[in-house]
């Protein structure tokens, strides 16, 4: 019976890689987010708002440096896709509101802010990055998820929420 050693020397890496990225996809799956927006919308003052929308879900904290990149990119995208039926709500997970406060100090963003000092949706959606952000059809179903921020990455996202809008929602 051969071995990998018996192998060409390309084997080797590549069941290396394949045994890496089997790792790296169960990872990235450790815990399974809500598949519905309404944990989300339980801690909003008005539970409603989200019905029939396209939300994007942007968990950040304070001292997270990619946050601070992507509050403007989404305060342009909320001002673009308002009218079109998207939602944005932020979910801030500082233990401390000042914190969160002095992040926010001099900015104006339109989109929803929530607090989670309890760090109850944080543990709901095993959130692993900041920022974390998930994205709901109009039907409230989880459609894409993404760990981090990157002005790079804009576009992408943006692409897969503007498609999500020109989705109508089932009756």
């Amino acid at each position: 019976m051969k071995t990998v050693r018996d192998h060409s020397p390309v084997a080797r890496p590549l069941l290396v890689g394949f045994l890496l990225t089997l790792v790296l996809i169960s990872n990235s799956f450790a815990a399974d987010p809500p598949d519905n927006h309404k944990a989300v919308s339980s801690m909003m003052t008005d539970s409603t708002k989200l019905d029939g929308k396209v939300v994007y879900v942007d968990f950040w904290a304070s001292w997270c440096v990619p946050c601070r990149q992507s509050f403007p990119w989404m305060q342009q995208l909320y001002k673009k896709y308002k009218d079109k039926g998207l939602e944005i709500v932020a979910v801030n997970v500082d233990k401390e509101s000042d914190a969160a406060a002095k992040f926010l100090d001099g900015r104006q963003f339109d989109f929803s802010i929530i607090y989670d000092k309890e760090g109850k949706l944080p543990k709901m959606y095993g959130l692993e990055a900041m920022p974390s952000s998930f994205l709901y059809d109009r039907n409230g179903k989880l459609i894409g998820q993404h760990r981090g921020f990157t002005i790079d990455e804009a576009d992408s996202l943006e692409t897969m929420i503007r498609n999500c809008l020109q989705q109508e929602a089932s009756k």
